[in-house]
């Protein structure tokens, strides 16, 4: 199957998840099988864990999910769908997310459930706790290590981002 880096990153939300969906049933296979990707993946869900417990003790998941179910959905909004990829989505399904849309409105994103976000591993703008309510209402302390978690998050998917790329858009694999 022939595809871009546009593919992965610029299509629509509809577009990506195709996309990644053909990725998985191709491919998921021979990736389980790279020891650097298994190892990396294996991370990536530590520290994702580490996330969400550090969220569930600021009650972020709570807040977070009543924020978005106000008009505009908050940071959860539509629009934010589009922040995900295809290979964001692939790295989820390959973690075991099953990801479907669990709506489609022009509110809230496609990837909200009603327990929150499905998926486990988030865009980037997912992972920026800026929003003013959550920097007043917290300690900072928390904050600090909120902050720090988040972006032990981020290194490790960009990490595996970089090894679908390179194995996907390499020379060898075209």
């Amino acid at each position: 199957m022939a595809f871009t880096r546009n593919d992965v990153y610029f299509s629509d939300v509809e577009g990506k998840l195709f996309l990644a969906r053909q990725l998985f049933d191709e491919h998921s296979t021979e990736l389980s099988m790279q020891p650097i990707l298994s190892s990396q993946l294996a991370k990536l869900k530590l520290v994702s864990q580490v996330l969400h417990e550090q969220m569930a003790s600021m009650s972020l998941s709570v807040f977070c999910k009543a924020c978005a179910k106000k008009a505009g959905g908050g940071c959860c909004s539509a629009y934010m769908a589009n922040e995900t990829d295809a290979f964001l989505l692939l790295i989820n399904m390959l973690l075991g997310v099953r990801v479907m849309p669990q709506r489609n409105d022009s509110f809230e994103c496609c990837y909200l459930g009603d327990h929150g976000c499905i998926l486990f591993v988030k865009p980037i703008f997912c992972l920026n706790y800026n929003c003013h309510s959550i920097l007043q209402g917290n300690d900072p302390v928390a904050l600090k290590n909120l902050e720090k978690i988040s972006s032990a998050v981020l290194l490790q998917q960009i990490a595996i981002e970089n090894i679908l790329d390179a194995h996907f858009f390499s020379k060898k694999n075209r």
